[in-house]
């Protein structure tokens, strides 16, 4: 760069005036692209690479734990990763544009496109099975009323008091109402929290939920009416968790490499873990407590290898499909493994690869679009209350 604008320097003199206006033009050009390339400041990724392949393989960890008990037996404890993951990935995103002035209608509203989408199919799956069921005459199947009491709560995402569980056609998604409780904390008070608060409520969930998982020999508990207090626990620890490891300094440069794979396939191998029945409230807590808020933490700062970038992508990208739509699956696909004689690993790859491609089509023939119409939805009425303005 100094040559250049040496060698332009001696012969300025020869240069008309037309000639050194260009001359100088293009040295500035040079040096602008050259400082460029020497950002002392650069930015971070923007995409976590590491913890889309750990929530990917986290949704499908549940899929399975749902599917066979056996092969997956701690998969219910993937609900706790996935709040850690939310709490750091939504604090981050979304503290800049807070503190630019989003407001806490527009910011539920951009949850609600992000969630209600996939949400509504699963309900709209469930029903389906539960109106053959009862066609069918089946002894499981709802009455009619539990059936329209239960249809018209959950289509408001409200849990039903016509059953049980809270979602009694798609019972994982208690976990998606308590994850729209911890959004509105998050705009309300925890954008708002001093740190030290967020420990305290760390604590206090912390304490509050130990003697309960341990009492009942699992930390599988909280989809049910009466086990909400736990819930809210489970929810408050890991969410808070996860933006107390977003408030930490950003890592610039993550590293890709082993210890990134390493992270991922940590998730499903914890969740895998097979454990004497007695040590299973034992063993859940520790994951709840120290190997998931470890592995996001190294999650956020260290990428996998290039091999396994796509992989830990495409995951990423289906795991909440997997996750809202896998339960209408189960029983349809335990059939077809009664009917092939299929042997559990078998039956569970054939299950997890129909999940998988049902979901990669529910993204992206269905949600990406409905987001995107919703998304201009909202665009459109911004422009509109600000012109208004």
């Amino acid at each position: 760069m100094c040559d250049v604008a040496i060698s332009i320097g001696r012969e300025m003199w020869l240069w008309s005036p037309t000639q050194l206006r260009a001359g100088v033009v293009e040295a500035m050009t040079m040096v602008l692209s050259e400082a460029s390339r020497l950002d002392p400041e650069p930015k971070a990724p923007t995409r976590y690479v590491t913890l889309d392949g750990m929530r990917g393989l986290a949704a499908l960890a549940v899929a399975l734990f749902h599917f066979n008990i056996y092969l997956m037996p701690h998969g219910y404890v993937a609900v706790d990763l996935f709040f850690v993951l939310s709490g750091f990935v939504l604090y981050r995103s979304y503290l800049p544009k807070v503190r630019a002035g989003l407001g806490t209608g527009r910011f539920m509203l951009q949850r609600f496109v992000r969630l209600y989408p996939l949400f509504f199919l699963g309900l709209l799956l469930g029903v389906v099975v539960a109106i053959l069921q009862i066609v069918q005459g089946d002894t499981q199947a709802p009455s009619i009323n539990d059936l329209l009491t239960s249809i018209a709560f959950n289509g408001l995402m409200l849990p039903s008091p016509a059953n049980v569980a809270y979602y009694p056609f798609n019972v994982p998604s208690w976990s998606l109402l308590f994850e729209i409780i911890a959004n509105i904390a998050l705009i309300v008070l925890i954008f708002r929290m001093p740190r030290v608060a967020l420990v305290a409520v760390c604590l206090v969930s912390a304490v509050g939920m130990m003697p309960i998982i341990l009492e009942n020999g699992s930390a599988n508990i909280g989809a049910l009416w009466g086990e909400h207090s736990i819930a809210l626990m489970r929810t408050a620890f890991s969410f808070t968790l996860g933006v107390l490891i977003a408030t930490l300094p950003e890592r610039h440069f993550r590293p890709a490499g082993w210890i990134g794979l390493i992270c991922i396939l940590a998730t499903v191998g914890l969740l895998a873990m097979p454990v004497p029945q007695e040590w299973f409230g034992v063993f859940d807590l520790a994951i709840i407590f120290f190997f998931s808020p470890v592995l996001v933490y190294f999650g956020t700062r260290f990428e996998p290898p290039v091999f396994a970038v796509p992989f830990a992508v495409f995951f990423g990208d289906v795991s909440y499909a997997l996750y809202a739509v896998h339960w209408s699956f189960i029983e349809p696909m335990r059939d077809v493994v009664k009917i092939t004689g299929l042997s559990p690993i078998p039956a569970a790859t054939l299950f997890l690869t129909v999940m998988v491609l049902a979901s990669w089509m529910a993204v992206r023939w269905y949600d990406l679009p409905l987001r995107r119409k919703l998304t201009a939805m909202l665009l459109r009425d911004q422009h509109k209350s600000s012109a208004q303005r």
